[in-house]
């Protein structure tokens, strides 16, 4: 792997490195995989951390909306300066070298640098790492061994499953979202997917193919196609596929939703119940974020079911807005508030979903369309890039 470009780390913008510093704190361990500690912050997030004998301390994990964090910290770093941008070099043993922007902070008596919004394949790459060396220009600010890293990410990423599915639980007092599971059939399970690029690739959700050893996709009412799965994020609910396969047409994708906006979702519920020539629904975004604000979710009144997972959600001009993720489970949320919500559904902004297929070197069409469609010829352009995806 060679060298990356000056902040091509981040999926997120210059922006984000203005947010404010994750809370850096394991307060519930979960684990302790070969010498680092997993657990809980009480900001919200899963994190990894690991101290060294020069005083530097690593953490790799999550904040409270489930964006990446990598953090470097050591109480010797006095020079560093908070809110300052620096760039940092890495090298590695048996991963290549990398360089992104990073910002310093202080945490307690130690100052460090982090970034956030990471890509899923560099945490991937940084945790299968013999060794690391942190510099900034010529000056060498730490030389770490990685030793257990990768474990270490595989019980953060578990931590963070837990976490998500333990704020589902209706003991609290707050809505309960159902992560629609793909169709469970003696057959295998399915759910939906749409084509981003000319070489076959196919998106749809995580939760849609996991578990699953063989694939395959189908246009409404044509032939099963085998296809190979070739990335995947669990923290986002994304993951992609590759066929044969070829779509006649691809969808570009806008990134300016706005509430009120009226949205449609095409795609495949219910399968073996309603049509295989899929189904078309009408909504509206209702809020710009999901439960507890999460900030990588649209919330939208589109009707959508178990089967609608992975599918587009289309904007008045044909674009994709974003990505059928979730519906909330309205029969716990009545035994939480006494009453029967209706309407609320969520979807993964189409940013998220861009930055996963930029992750994978994936361009998607970059020529919005400008011209509102009335939602007939929506629903039939979506029939050309829009799939069946089963798998067992």
């Amino acid at each position: 792997m060679g060298a990356i470009a000056a902040g091509a780390l981040l999926c997120a913008s210059v922006q984000a490195l203005a947010q404010s510093v994750p809370n850096l704190s394991i307060d519930k361990v979960f684990a302790r995989p070969s010498g680092w500690l997993v657990g809980e912050s009480d900001a919200g997030g899963c994190l990894a951390a690991v101290s060294y004998k020069d005083g530097t301390t690593v953490w790799i994990g999550f904040d409270r909306t489930g964006e990446t964090v990598l953090a470097f910290t050591n109480e010797s770093w006095s020079a560093i300066t908070p809110g300052q941008s620096y760039q940092l070099q890495m090298r590695t043993r048996g991963q290549g070298n990398w360089r992104g922007q990073f910002t310093g902070f202080q945490r307690r008596s130690a100052k460090g640098f982090v970034a956030r919004g990471l890509k899923a394949q560099f945490l991937s790459d940084f945790a299968a790492a013999g060794g690391v060396w942190v510099s900034i220009g010529t000056v060498e600010m730490a030389r770490l061994s990685l030793s257990g890293s990768k474990a270490a990410l595989g019980s953060t990423i578990e931590c963070q499953k837990q976490l998500i599915a333990a704020r589902t639980d209706p003991s609290r007092a707050a809505p309960v979202r159902e992560a629609p599971a793909p169709q469970r059939e003696s057959a295998g399970s399915s759910g939906t997917g749409f084509f981003v690029s000319k070489d076959g690739h196919v998106m749809t959700n995580h939760h849609v193919v996991n578990s699953c050893k063989t694939f395959e996709i189908s246009f409404a009412g044509g032939e099963k196609t085998p296809a190979t799965l070739v990335a995947r994020d669990a923290a986002n609910d994304l993951a992609l596929l590759r066929t044969n396969l070829k779509a006649s047409a691809l969808p570009a994708f806008t990134t300016r939703p706005r509430i009120g906006e009226s949205v449609y979702a095409f795609g495949f519920p219910l399968v073996g119940m309603l049509s295989t020539s899929g189904n078309f629904t009408i909504g509206n975004i209702t809020a710009t974020a999901g439960l507890s604000d999460d900030t990588r979710h649209l919330q939208i009144s589109t009707p959508v079911q178990v089967g609608n997972s992975g599918g587009p959600l289309l904007d008045q001009f044909g674009n994709v807005a974003g990505v059928i993720v979730s519906k909330l489970n309205v029969v716990t949320a009545a035994r939480v508030t006494g009453d029967m919500i209706q309407n609320v559904n969520f979807a993964i902004k189409s940013t998220i979903a861009l930055n996963f297929l930029e992750s994978n070197g994936i361009a998607p069409v970059e020529t919005r369309k400008t011209q509102a469609l009335d939602p007939a010829t929506i629903a039939e352009a979506a029939k050309d890039f829009t799939v069946l995806v089963t798998c067992r």
